[in-house]
C-alpha cells in the first residue's frame, strides 16, 4: 500500500513539473484567467524552515529560475500556470528590509513587467499554499527560492535532468 501510495505521488509531481517543460511551446504569458500573480504590494521579507526569503504581499515564497538568462524570464505558458511569474503594476513596493535584494521590472514576452532580484525574475509555486511554505526550493535542480539580497538559496542537491515520463513520451524540455 505505501509502495503505491509513493508512486502516486510521484507520478502526480511528474505531471506537475512536466509543464515546466513546455515552455517552448510558443504560448506567450499566462493564459486569461491562469494564476499568474498580478500585484500592486510587491516584495516583502518572510521567514520559512530555510531561512529569510524573499515573499510576495500573500506571504508566500518567491523563486527564480536558473533557466532564466539575464533577467529574461523562460517560462512562459503551461510553465507560467505553475510556476506564477510576480507580475507587477507601476505602484509595486519593496519592504524596508529588501533594500539590498537590487528589485527591478523586466518586460515579459506578453507585455507585462515581472519583477525581478538581481538578475532572477522572480516567481511564486502553485505547490506552496500557505505562508513559509518552501515546498518548490531546489525542484528540477533549477528551481530556488530568493533570498534577501536577490541570490538564490541552492539548499537542495536534487539531480538537474529529470526524466521524461514513460506514459507520454513528452520530456521536460531543458
Amino acid at each position: 500500500m505505501r509502495s503505491r501510495t509513493l508512486a502516486g505521488l510521484g507520478f502526480a509531481a511528474a505531471v506537475l513539473l512536466a509543464a515546466c517543460g513546455q515552455a517552448a511551446s510558443g504560448s506567450h504569458g499566462a493564459a486569461p484567467g491562469s494564476s499568474a500573480t498580478s500585484e500592486s504590494g510587491g516584495v516583502h521579507v518572510g521567514h520559512a524552515s530555510i531561512g529569510d526569503v524573499l515573499v510576495n504581499s500573500a506571504g508566500h515564497t518567491l523563486y527564480g529560475f536558473t533557466n532564466d538568462m539575464n533577467g529574461t524570464s523562460s517560462c512562459q505558458g503551461p510553465c507560467a500556470q505553475t510556476w506564477p511569474p510576480l507580475e507587477v503594476g507601476s505602484a509595486w513596493t519593496a519592504g524596508p528590509q529588501v533594500t539590498t535584494a537590487k528589485l527591478h521590472t523586466s518586460l515579459r514576452t506578453d507585455g507585462h513587467f515581472q519583477l525581478a532580484a538581481g538578475k532572477w525574475p522572480l516567481y511564486a509555486f502553485s505547490g506552496d499554499s500557505r505562508p513559509g511554505d518552501v515546498n518548490g526550493e531546489g525542484l528540477l535542480g533549477k528551481w530556488f527560492a530568493v533570498r534577501t539580497d536577490g541570490t538564490l538559496l541552492r539548499t537542495s542537491s536534487v539531480p538537474a535532468t529529470p526524466p521524461t515520463t514513460a506514459s507520454s513520451g513528452v520530456g521536460y524540455g531543458y
